[in-house]
């Protein structure tokens, strides 16, 4: 907690068989950063007088368990928190695939799956500051049981209904109130938000995710089983974006013909597709239209059977990513690659591509609505022509070009 210091606990009072005996609390260090209590820690030797005693100065937990874009792109509060307390100790709770999503995150000390042994731990514990930027009942829930000095963010009524927890998250609130105010009255990304809900001023924060290297030796071993080239420009698309929101990504007539203009004219691109296990029969209906209509066209099926730490190697072999407003777009950024983006359903503002990319907006009078389904013929697919997208993955794998060329590229020609 804050305050420590860095004295080591007192001395352990020995036996006359050299064992410890009615050790006092103080002789151990519980609050130390190598402290494990179940073994030794990674000094492997006792408390009493280690000169690796180091107090954490702040304790955190946060509490993040939407899908998994939006736990992606939340990690953009971490640097602000380690640049706030380098010496925190921060303690993560996700769903059990954002934990291993977020697996090896270099500025996360623990993660837990929200569970009832997980919400039974964290109930022992004393946090200097709690942050729940979910509105859904059990993470407010949580939020409120914990013991902490600061609460930031959402919590539940007595009447068990979301509220905000601070006066700054009040307008990052009331936008899930209101479709006006989410829809056409906001223009701040998700990141500023979320920053000026916690207090904090935004200055273009990215976030980052990291790449398992043995995941990433493994997926490229894959990817060139398939025929994939490391040195060759790559162009990942993910042809899905889930079922919670209709029209989210292109359907597979219009993918095809994305790809047979991307190949005409960049002939040294090749061609992945991405996607999970529900993306599998687009997937076959894209390789299948290829073989009957373009049998010339070559692309590489990445797999869809993959867990998160592949998917996310996956993505890193990619240089530029086509997608929709998905989980592939927010591993895209946060693994510094340049995408193009589709956006029928849902809030384009909302989303930054920190300059590596290029959005397609649906303009329609009815987007953004987030509908479930489509009761206006699923006119926002039509918006945007391949043409356009291949024009804007043109001018992106340019962009990229000139900040990482690669060994014999083929001269670009960039449409339009």
């Amino acid at each position: 907690m804050a305050g420590h210091d860095a004295t080591p606990p007192a001395p352990l009072h020995p036996t006359r068989e050299g064992a410890a005996q009615d050790i006092p609390i103080a002789a151990i260090a519980p609050d130390c950063r190598h402290y494990q209590g179940d073994r030794p820690c990674i000094h492997n030797r006792l408390c009493t007088g280690c000169e690796h005693y180091a107090p954490y100065s702040h304790r955190i937990c946060i509490i993040k368990i939407g899908a998994l874009g939006d736990v992606i792109r939340t990690l953009c509060i971490l640097s602000k928190l380690r640049e706030q307390y380098p010496d925190a100790h921060v303690t993560w709770v996700s769903k059990p695939n954002g934990c291993r999503m977020l697996s090896g995150h270099r500025m996360i000390d623990r993660l837990m799956p929200l569970d009832a042994m997980t919400a039974l731990t964290l109930s022992q514990e004393t946090f200097d500051t709690v942050i729940n930027l979910d509105k859904e009942p059990q993470p407010c829930a949580l939020a409120g049981t914990l013991k902490s000095t600061k609460k930031l963010g959402v919590g539940l009524s007595e009447y068990g209904t979301p509220i905000p927890l601070n006066p700054e998250a009040h307008d990052y609130f009331h936008l899930g109130l209101s479709d006006e105010l989410k829809f056409h009255r906001n223009t701040k990304s998700y990141s500023q938000l979320i920053y000026e809900a916690l207090g904090w001023r935004y200055d273009g924060q990215r976030y980052e995710l990291p790449v398992n290297n043995s995941a990433r030796e493994r997926m490229r071993y894959h990817l060139a089983a398939r025929g994939w080239n490391r040195h060759k420009p790559t162009l990942g698309i993910n042809v899905g974006a889930g079922h919670v929101f209709a029209n989210k990504m292109w359907p597979a007539p219009k993918i095809v013909q994305v790809i047979r203009l991307i190949q005409q004219a960049e002939l040294d691109t090749q061609i992945v597709l991405l996607g999970g296990p529900d993306e599998q029969p687009i997937i076959n209906a894209i390789q299948a239209r290829l073989r009957t209509a373009h049998p010339d066209c070559r692309v590489i099926d990445s797999g869809t059977n993959h867990d998160e730490s592949s998917f996310v190697a996956l993505v890193d072999a990619c240089d530029v990513v086509f997608c929709g407003d998905t989980m592939a777009m927010h591993v895209a950024i946060a693994l510094g690659k340049h995408a193009v983006v589709f956006f029928g359903p849902t809030c384009e503002q909302e989303i930054d591509l920190f300059g590596r990319g290029e959005k397609l907006v649906a303009k329609l009078p009815c987007a953004p609505c987030y509908k479930r389904f489509c009761d206006q013929q699923n006119v926002c697919v039509d918006q945007v022509t391949p043409g356009e997208a291949a024009d804007a993955i043109q001018r992106v794998l340019a962009k990229f070009y000139t900040t990482s060329p690669r060994p014999n590229q083929t001269p670009l020609r960039v449409a339009g």
